[in-house]
């Protein structure tokens, strides 16, 4: 399993294609696939069920600012850092 997860802007096909070519066989480069926020309509939310986010960070500020942002992969048997 790839320990790297490489994603790219939307708007940067270059850098895409490029960090394709240079990425080690391991790791997994892939495009942004979030379009807009899903929520349009603000209402109140419902409780969360699951017991943790499933999203580590938010890789936003890094998308925006160098058009790529760079996350480490675990897998579900391994604990994610504190």
């Amino acid at each position: 399993m790839a320990n790297l997860l490489l994603i790219v802007s939307r708007t940067k096909p270059g850098t895409f294609a490029y960090l394709k070519l240079v990425s080690e066989s391991g790791d997994v480069v892939i495009l942004d696939r979030r379009e807009s926020d899903r929520r349009r309509i603000r209402q109140p939310v419902t409780p969360e069920r699951r017991n943790s986010d499933r999203r580590r960070r938010d890789v936003m500020a890094d998308l925006h600012k160098s058009g790529w942002a760079l996350v480490r992969r675990f897998s579900f048997s391994e604990p994610a850092p504190s």
